[in-house]
């Protein structure tokens, strides 16, 4: 399985992720949800504090996330496998990205 490197961006900030090829798709799928939730709580006007948006947005997709697993348990193996596989991901990127704070 090869690897590739995608460009993502959240709250402005740029990282490059390595994942397989096969989960590049659902990788952008994942950023662009956390955007849109991010998004939505700062349109809400309560909370400035990047961190706290960012916290907020995780609690709130996981949140969905736990609901579905506990609806639905059609394929839920493979989704938390490529949850985890994409939260690893964001940790090294994060990880690695020194020059930009939240």
């Amino acid at each position: 399985m090869s690897n590739t490197k995608v460009d993502v961006s959240i709250l402005g900030r740029r990282f490059t992720i390595n994942t397989p090829e096969s989960e590049k798709e659902t990788l952008i799928e994942a950023v662009d949800l956390l955007n849109n939730k991010i998004s939505l709580i700062a349109q809400g006007g309560q909370i400035i504090d990047h961190d706290k948006m960012v916290i907020m947005a995780a609690l709130n997709i996981t949140h969905s996330y736990l609901k579905l697993k506990v609806t639905d348990d059609l394929e839920i193996s493979t989704f938390e496998r490529k949850m985890r596989h994409m939260i690893e991901l964001c940790d090294e990127a994060l990880g690695a990205d020194t020059t930009n704070e939240l």
